[in-house]
């Protein structure tokens, strides 16, 4: 929907022109702004410009919490002279995957409609001030499919992984990192860097490194232990009984009772956790634990330390090629393989720059629609077909639609298919229904110079116990026209992420907590995550001249409350047999209704979009 956006969203009331098309530099997002006279946005519709409250903004999720919370949608519907070979509910990586397949499959000639119910495309996938939240590229997982897809679309993956900066956070675990200590929690605002991922795994820096923390002489002695693997805490343990122990014990409960570490100390290792897995050390197995980097594996018998002296090879060898927009360019260049109309270009260089013309995306004679700012309220197979129901633009008023489809694939959230599908048995809505996905922020931050950032140190940082859990630069990516930023007095761009969840109060599994989590994204206004930028930034930078008010330029808050895809947990979920998990049961095919979407392969990545996507069309007859 598009968002009205008041002087209220910014800060200091500035409402910045952004992004004439493309991930621009930093100094070309603030020539921008200065050509603009505050509260005036291009008159053209392009929703990358947008700053303020974005990820679900508002007019994106009313219409589909009256559905899901209160039984309520329109009774009225407008029936379009519009019938599609295929209409597609959900404009994401998976969505436009299922659009590009189909066509593969059917022919170029079958008419497609793709609703989405933001006001751009691409779900998490989508660009602003940087990366709006799906990341980088888990090329390790690939499947052939994706491979094929991605190369069809453009993507090199040898080329964009030569191109971005080595040691980057947001592309690999190895990556060294500063650790900011807040005043509130430690005495004092400091940053210590440092090869953490190393110290965690026992180099033989660790100890120094630890040392540098200032923890009291016990808790340091301890982890130093711990790290270093000084003894076996598991001894009395067989090695099945170990490995059941680190899969079913809270990593929290390890550190505590088998190496003895205070709460505080534990509270060391928060950040990974929160922003890969959504929760504290208490609501993860002591294996994610350990497997995420933190220290253990060398004090868990000879297993441990053999597979500690492996991990580093592994996570070394594991790829994350990204682009500098995350994978915004992946959405971008499958919507002008789809239509391209609305972008000139063809390669992944290009699409960084190309401003697209949203003009194009639903034209009446064209063979592929995508259609925005539409509302998916019903799905309901007839005889020959499925009749699809949208509220369209309800920020500004809404009306109701109905079209038909030959098929229909529901690439949204498993969530919402109960609500817009109440045909389905019974059961298949409990296993739609059973994950709970993982609530998220991700803040873009628009620096008008680098030059405190920079003078701290590399611009990355985990933050334990502080608001933003994690803290670094945008992507450093050099692509095609688009350069990488350079230390120095230009402009930054900082991406910061934050996790909503509450801690674990001993009675909660991760699915309660991700629900707490997603009342506390719906109830935080943009007025406390501005304070929040502001205090923390100001804690990390304000040694080096960092000041807020003069430079912060703009903030974009993507505010996720239905993030991360439910992975099912080693401390809280069962292991079900192959095919009978919630996520396999509740994909079935009903009737000419097919389901593609992260949430079906219960995983948060974007290859499991486009392998979801290839299942479900996969599963459409050629009638």
């Amino acid at each position: 929907m598009k968002q009205s956006i008041t002087r209220r969203d910014f800060l200091n009331g500035a409402a910045l022109a952004l992004a004439a098309g493309a991930t621009l530099s930093p100094r070309d997002l603030l020539a921008l702004e200065q050509a603009e006279t505050a509260g005036r946005i291009s008159k053209d519709y392009y929703p990358p410009a947008l700053t303020g409250m974005r990820g679900s903004h508002e007019g994106s999720f009313e219409v589909a919490h009256a559905l899901a919370w209160r039984g309520e949608k329109p009774t009225d519907y407008t029936r379009l002279d519009e019938t599609y070979d295929l209409v597609i509910v959900g404009g994401g990586i998976s969505g436009l995957t299922a659009a590009y397949l189909y066509r593969q499959k059917a022919g170029p000639d079958k008419k497609i409609l793709i609703l989405d119910n933001h006001d751009d495309f691409g779900g998490h996938a989508k660009r602003n001030l940087g990366v709006g939240g799906s990341v980088n590229l888990e090329q390790m997982s690939f499947s052939d499919t994706v491979h094929r897809v991605l190369e069809e679309i453009g993507v090199d993956l040898e080329k964009l992984d030569a191109a971005r900066e080595r040691g980057y956070m947001l592309s690999g675990l190895d990556a060294s990192y500063g650790l900011f200590l807040n005043a509130e929690q430690h005495g004092r605002d400091r940053i210590v860097h440092g090869d953490w991922p190393a110290a965690w795994l026992g180099s033989d820096d660790a100890e120094a490194l630890i040392g540098s923390l200032g923890l009291p002489a016990d808790e340091q002695k301890k982890l130093v232990g711990l790290a270093l693997g000084e003894r076996d805490l598991l001894d009395e343990l067989s090695l099945s009984e170990t490995l059941r122990y680190i899969e079913s014990t809270p990593y929290s409960k390890f550190l505590s009772d088998r190496a003895g570490l205070s709460d505080a100390t534990i509270s060391l290792f928060l950040p990974m956790l929160q922003i890969y897995i959504g929760t504290g050390p208490e609501s993860v197995s002591a294996m994610e634990g350990m497997l995420v980097g933190y220290p253990g594996l060398k004090s868990i018998g000879l297993t441990g330390r053999a597979a500690s002296k492996l991990y580093p090879y592994l996570v070394g060898s594991a790829r994350f090629p990204l682009f500098p927009d995350g994978n915004a360019s992946v959405a971008r260049m499958m919507v002008r393989k789809l239509i391209p109309e609305v972008a000139p270009g063809n390669t992944m260089e290009d699409v960084i720059d190309a401003r697209f013309d949203y003009g194009q995306l639903d034209r009446s004679e064209a063979k592929i629609r995508l259609r925005l700012n539409s509302t998916a309220v019903n799905a309901r197979n007839v005889e020959g077909g499925v009749d699809v129901s949208y509220v369209q633009n309800a920020a500004e008023g809404g009306k109701a639609y109905t079209v038909r489809g030959k098929h229909c694939i529901l690439a949204c959230y498993n969530g919402m298919i109960p609500h817009l599908c109440p045909e389905l048995p019974q059961s298949q809505k409990e296993h739609l229904a059973y994950g709970v996905k993982v609530p998220l922020v991700m803040t873009n931050v628009l620096l008008r110079s680098g030059a405190a950032v920079d003078a701290t140190g590399p611009a990355q940082y985990q933050c334990p116990g502080s608001f933003y859990a994690f803290v670094t630069k945008s992507p450093p990516v050099s692509l095609g026209s688009h350069e990488a930023r350079r230390p120095g007095n230009d402009p930054m761009v900082l991406w910061m992420a934050h996790a909503p969840m509450p801690r674990n109060d001993g009675s909660q599994t991760q699915r309660d907590l991700f629900r707490l989590g997603r009342h506390r994204v719906y109830a935080t206004p943009f007025a406390t995550y501005e304070a929040e930028v502001k205090k923390q930034l100001t804690g990390m930078f304000g040694a080096h001249g960092f000041d807020a008010e003069r430079d912060i330029a703009a903030i974009t808050v993507n505010r996720w409350s239905h993030g991360y895809s439910y992975a099912y947990s080693r401390l809280y979920d069962p292991e079900w047999e192959d095919g009978q998990a919630p996520h396999e049961l509740g994909r079935a095919p009903a009737g000419r209704i097919h389901i593609a979407n992260c949430d079906s392969e219960a995983s948060a990545y974007l290859h499991a979009a486009i392998d979801a996507a290839a299942r479900a069309v996969g599963e459409i007859g050629q009638g």
